[in-house]
């Protein structure tokens, strides 16, 4: 089969969105998917019908900021998504803002992660321990309509609601993911901008990591894909 994957970036330079999707792009691709990117910042967004699914991934931004007028009009997109029944996977900033869509709350956490740990999973067959690349400082409560598969001493790591799935660490980091990070975000709160966070050593973490990391990616995304119901081409 062909199908169609709606990517959400936010505020991301034209020239990095595709490097921004690392290695959630190449998983998607060799699945037979065509992966359509728009910036939720500065681009109309697409109707979600037309997709198989809608992948949003992160920001450095805040999920319940309300001095941002896109992240009101993204939450009722992503209603609309959900009434839809088009499946949704939420990557970090997209786990907590699908998590506001479901009637969860998203606020500061007390105990920000950056990265790579290993979470307790109830759902190995969908989301296995890790290590998972982390880089947030907020944590997700999610509502009755939510089930958490993962977690760690930090919160909820993983979570799914019918089709959809949140996750709260980065499945998709590589090495010009994260520089990425660094250079595409138009926001002066750049994704890897926290000065108390040894950037260095983290990058070369990434690097020596990105094989496995990447290997990771792909499971879980073909793991989302059966959970959704989803048919795809061999990967």
């Amino acid at each position: 089969m062909s199908g169609r994957v709606l990517a959400l970036v936010h505020g991301v330079r034209p020239e990095w969105r595709e490097t921004v999707l690392g290695s959630l792009l190449p998983a998607f691709a060799d699945r037979g998917f065509d992966v359509v990117i728009r910036d939720v910042e500065d681009e109309p967004l697409s109707e979600a019908s037309g997709f198989d699914l809608v992948c949003v991934t992160g920001s450095p931004d805040s999920a319940y900021d309300a001095s941002l007028p896109w992240v009101q009009l993204e939450l009722r997109y992503l209603s609309d998504t959900i009434a839809q029944q088009v499946p949704i996977f939420g990557v970090c900033f997209g786990a907590q803002i699908l998590a506001r869509a479901l009637g969860g709350s998203v606020a500061p956490s007390t105990r920000p992660e950056h990265g790579f740990v290993t979470v307790s999973t109830t759902r190995p067959d969908l989301v296995e321990a890790g290590p998972w690349m982390e880089f947030h400082h907020d944590t997700i409560t999610v509502s009755d309509v939510a089930e958490v598969i993962a977690v760690n001493d930090a919160g909820v790591q993983a979570y799914v609601s019918g089709p959809h799935l949140g996750v709260q660490f980065h499945p998709e980091i590589t090495p010009d993911c994260f520089s990425a990070w660094r250079e595409g975000f138009t926001s002066a709160r750049s994704g890897s901008g926290d000065r108390s966070v040894d950037t260095r050593a983290l990058a070369a973490e990434i690097d020596a990591s990105a094989e496995l990391a990447a290997a990771r990616c792909d499971r879980l995304v073909g793991r989302f894909l059966e959970h959704a119901g989803i048919g795809v081409t061999a990967a």
